[in-house]
């Protein structure tokens, strides 16, 4: 008897040190053991910046981005949004935005309006030029300065 005791007690010894092995190992992400090789997703923000574009021309409050490989995008607002960017012109975001965007310049751009006057336009272009930031509504183009964006405006 005490001979099948002894290989069912290492048996069991030896699954005990395995299980108690097992459990204390706990991964830690790779962004943790290396600070600089962080994984965290950049923001809409951020994204704007490395095409060249002050984080500022989006409102406050971008809920989530979608950024695909060709450039297109999307990006998400809990509810839509209208804010001034001079005493004549007043801007407008639906919940949805989209369009693509490549280094200085976005075309195809869904969900912006300017009002001019009294009607509403979409602006379906926005360019940069030097530290100009061009605007493009149907037949009429704007350009304001790049430092006028430079933080995000709130929406009212």
């Amino acid at each position: 008897m005490a001979k099948h005791f002894c290989p069912l007690l290492m048996a069991v010894a030896a699954i005990v040190v395995t299980a108690a092995a097992a459990t204390a190992y706990i991964p830690v992400p790779a962004s943790e053991l290396d600070p600089g090789n962080s994984t965290t997703e950049p923001t809409a923000y951020e994204m704007l910046e490395r095409y060249g574009f002050p984080p500022g021309i989006l409102p406050e409050g971008a809920e989530s981005y979608h950024l695909g490989s060709d450039g297109s995008f999307q990006v998400n607002f809990p509810s839509d949004c209208s804010f001034r960017i001079s005493k004549r012109y007043r801007l407008h975001y639906s919940s949805r935005i989209a369009g693509n965007i490549q280094d200085g310049s976005i075309s195809g751009l869904e969900g912006v309006k300017v009002k001019v006057v009294f009607a509403w336009i979409s602006i379906g272009e926005v360019g940069l030029d030097g530290d100009e930031l061009r605007m493009h509504a149907g037949p009429l183009s704007k350009s304001f300065s790049a430092d006028h964006f430079s933080t995000s405006p709130q929406c009212n």
